[in-house]
Protein backbone atom coordinates (compact mmCIF):
# COMPACT_ATOMS: atom_id res chain seq x y z
CA UNK A 1 0.00 0.00 0.00
CA UNK A 2 2.86 2.37 0.78
CA UNK A 3 4.34 1.86 -2.68
CA UNK A 4 0.95 2.36 -4.33
CA UNK A 5 0.54 5.66 -2.46
CA UNK A 6 4.02 6.82 -3.47
CA UNK A 7 3.37 5.88 -7.11
CA UNK A 8 0.16 7.97 -7.09
CA UNK A 9 2.06 10.90 -5.62
CA UNK A 10 4.78 10.55 -8.29
CA UNK A 11 2.27 10.37 -11.12
CA UNK A 12 0.45 13.46 -9.82
CA UNK A 13 3.70 15.39 -9.53
CA UNK A 14 4.68 18.02 -12.09
CA UNK A 15 8.36 17.16 -11.66
CA UNK A 16 10.08 15.29 -14.50
CA UNK A 17 12.20 13.34 -12.02
CA UNK A 18 11.57 12.21 -8.46
CA UNK A 19 14.64 11.46 -6.38
CA UNK A 20 14.42 8.56 -3.96
CA UNK A 21 17.19 7.91 -1.47
CA UNK A 22 17.56 4.14 -1.51
CA UNK A 23 19.50 1.63 0.53
CA UNK A 24 19.37 -1.99 1.58
CA UNK A 25 20.37 -3.92 4.68
CA UNK A 26 21.01 -7.62 5.05
CA UNK A 27 22.51 -9.91 7.66
CA UNK A 28 26.21 -10.62 7.29
CA UNK A 29 28.20 -13.50 8.69
CA UNK A 30 31.96 -13.91 8.25
CA UNK A 31 31.47 -17.66 7.74
CA UNK A 32 28.60 -17.56 5.24
CA UNK A 33 28.92 -14.04 3.79
CA UNK A 34 26.02 -11.80 2.78
CA UNK A 35 22.57 -13.07 3.61
CA UNK A 36 19.39 -12.37 1.69
CA UNK A 37 18.23 -8.74 1.54
CA UNK A 38 16.23 -8.06 4.67
CA UNK A 39 15.32 -4.39 4.50
CA UNK A 40 14.77 -1.82 1.77
CA UNK A 41 14.81 1.85 2.76
CA UNK A 42 13.28 4.59 0.63
CA UNK A 43 13.19 8.33 1.24
CA UNK A 44 11.95 11.00 -1.17
CA UNK A 45 11.69 14.06 1.02
CA UNK A 46 13.00 15.50 4.26
CA UNK A 47 10.16 14.22 6.43
CA UNK A 48 9.49 10.54 5.69
CA UNK A 49 11.60 7.42 5.22
CA UNK A 50 9.96 4.06 4.69
CA UNK A 51 11.53 0.86 5.96
CA UNK A 52 10.25 -2.18 4.10
CA UNK A 53 11.11 -5.51 5.74
CA UNK A 54 11.27 -7.90 2.76
CA UNK A 55 13.35 -10.78 4.10
CA UNK A 56 10.50 -13.28 4.45
CA UNK A 57 9.07 -12.57 0.98
CA UNK A 58 9.56 -15.09 -1.80
CA UNK A 59 8.71 -12.46 -4.40
CA UNK A 60 8.84 -8.67 -4.23
CA UNK A 61 5.46 -6.91 -4.29
CA UNK A 62 4.53 -5.70 -7.76
CA UNK A 63 3.99 -2.13 -6.54
CA UNK A 64 7.53 -2.05 -5.10
CA UNK A 65 8.99 -3.15 -8.44
CA UNK A 66 6.82 -0.63 -10.32
CA UNK A 67 7.98 2.13 -7.97
CA UNK A 68 11.68 1.38 -8.39
CA UNK A 69 11.36 1.09 -12.17
CA UNK A 70 8.98 4.04 -12.68
CA UNK A 71 10.20 6.30 -15.53
CA UNK A 72 10.16 9.40 -13.29
CA UNK A 73 12.06 7.76 -10.41
CA UNK A 74 15.80 8.20 -9.90
CA UNK A 75 17.21 6.05 -7.14
CA UNK A 76 20.11 7.88 -5.52
CA UNK A 77 22.85 6.74 -3.19
CA UNK A 78 26.54 6.02 -3.00
CA UNK A 79 27.27 2.79 -4.90
CA UNK A 80 23.52 2.48 -5.49
CA UNK A 81 23.92 0.09 -8.40
CA UNK A 82 25.46 -2.55 -6.15
CA UNK A 83 22.33 -2.55 -3.99
CA UNK A 84 20.11 -2.96 -7.05
CA UNK A 85 22.25 -5.86 -8.32
CA UNK A 86 22.00 -7.48 -4.86
CA UNK A 87 18.21 -7.15 -4.92
CA UNK A 88 18.25 -8.84 -8.34
CA UNK A 89 20.37 -11.73 -7.03
CA UNK A 90 18.08 -12.24 -4.05
CA UNK A 91 14.80 -11.89 -5.98
CA UNK A 92 15.19 -13.47 -9.41
CA UNK A 93 12.16 -11.78 -11.02
CA UNK A 94 13.43 -8.31 -10.09
CA UNK A 95 14.50 -6.39 -13.25
CA UNK A 96 17.87 -5.24 -11.83
CA UNK A 97 19.51 -4.66 -15.20
CA UNK A 98 16.70 -2.37 -16.41
CA UNK A 99 16.66 -0.40 -13.15
CA UNK A 100 20.45 0.00 -13.04
CA UNK A 101 20.41 1.29 -16.61
CA UNK A 102 17.41 3.63 -16.36
CA UNK A 103 16.78 4.61 -12.76
CA UNK A 104 20.05 4.81 -10.79
CA UNK A 105 22.29 7.79 -10.10
CA UNK A 106 25.44 7.08 -8.10
CA UNK A 107 25.94 10.05 -5.78
CA UNK A 108 29.66 9.36 -5.49
CA UNK A 109 30.20 9.63 -9.25
CA UNK A 110 27.85 12.61 -9.43
CA UNK A 111 29.83 14.35 -6.65
CA UNK A 112 33.10 13.73 -8.50
CA UNK A 113 31.70 15.27 -11.69
CA UNK A 114 30.29 18.35 -10.00
CA UNK A 115 33.09 18.90 -7.47
CA UNK A 116 35.83 18.09 -9.98
CA UNK A 117 37.19 15.30 -7.76
CA UNK A 118 38.26 11.70 -8.27
CA UNK A 119 37.44 10.05 -4.95
CA UNK A 120 36.11 6.63 -4.07
CA UNK A 121 33.27 7.70 -1.84
CA UNK A 122 31.38 5.82 0.79
CA UNK A 123 28.18 7.25 2.21
CA UNK A 124 30.09 8.01 5.41
CA UNK A 125 32.93 9.85 3.63
CA UNK A 126 30.68 11.86 1.31
CA UNK A 127 28.53 12.87 4.28
CA UNK A 128 31.61 14.06 6.19
CA UNK A 129 32.86 15.98 3.14
CA UNK A 130 29.63 17.68 2.05
CA UNK A 131 27.62 17.93 5.25
CA UNK A 132 30.47 18.14 7.77
CA UNK A 133 28.62 15.50 9.80
CA UNK A 134 29.54 12.05 11.04
CA UNK A 135 27.24 9.15 10.25
CA UNK A 136 26.81 6.58 12.97
CA UNK A 137 28.28 3.38 11.50
CA UNK A 138 28.39 1.43 14.76
CA UNK A 139 29.37 -2.14 13.75
CA UNK A 140 26.94 -3.58 16.31
CA UNK A 141 24.07 -2.06 14.37
CA UNK A 142 25.58 -2.21 10.86
CA UNK A 143 26.31 -5.94 11.18
CA UNK A 144 23.19 -6.77 13.17
CA UNK A 145 20.53 -9.36 12.43
CA UNK A 146 18.52 -7.36 9.92
CA UNK A 147 16.45 -10.41 9.01
CA UNK A 148 14.84 -10.60 12.46
CA UNK A 149 11.60 -8.75 13.04
CA UNK A 150 10.81 -6.44 14.73
CA UNK A 151 13.82 -4.21 14.22
CA UNK A 152 15.30 -2.41 17.21
CA UNK A 153 15.02 1.38 17.46
CA UNK A 154 18.76 1.59 16.75
CA UNK A 155 18.31 -0.41 13.54
CA UNK A 156 15.38 1.75 12.45
CA UNK A 157 17.30 4.98 13.02
CA UNK A 158 20.41 3.62 11.28
CA UNK A 159 18.43 2.42 8.24
CA UNK A 160 16.27 5.53 7.88
CA UNK A 161 19.32 7.77 8.24
CA UNK A 162 21.14 6.02 5.38
CA UNK A 163 18.18 6.51 3.02
CA UNK A 164 17.60 10.10 4.13
CA UNK A 165 21.28 11.06 3.82
CA UNK A 166 21.40 9.43 0.36
CA UNK A 167 18.51 11.66 -0.72
CA UNK A 168 19.95 14.75 1.00
CA UNK A 169 23.46 14.39 -0.48
CA UNK A 170 22.10 14.11 -4.00
CA UNK A 171 19.83 17.11 -3.44
CA UNK A 172 22.78 19.21 -2.23
CA UNK A 173 25.00 18.16 -5.15
CA UNK A 174 22.15 18.97 -7.56
CA UNK A 175 21.80 22.44 -6.05
CA UNK A 176 25.51 23.04 -6.65
CA UNK A 177 25.00 21.97 -10.26
CA UNK A 178 22.12 24.43 -10.64
CA UNK A 179 24.23 27.25 -9.13
CA UNK A 180 27.04 26.54 -11.61
CA UNK A 181 24.61 26.54 -14.54
CA UNK A 182 23.15 29.88 -13.47
CA UNK A 183 26.63 31.42 -13.27
CA UNK A 184 27.38 30.58 -16.91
Amino acid sequence: MICDDIIKEIENSNHKEILIGFDLEWPFNFHTGSGKTALAQICFNETICYLLHIYSLKKLPAAFVVLLSHPKVRLVGVNIKNDIWKLGRDFKEFPASKIVENNCIDSGKFANEILNRSCRWSLEKLTAYLLKRKLNKDPKVRKSKWHLYPLSNEQKIYAATDAYVSWLLHTIIQKQTDIKKNMI
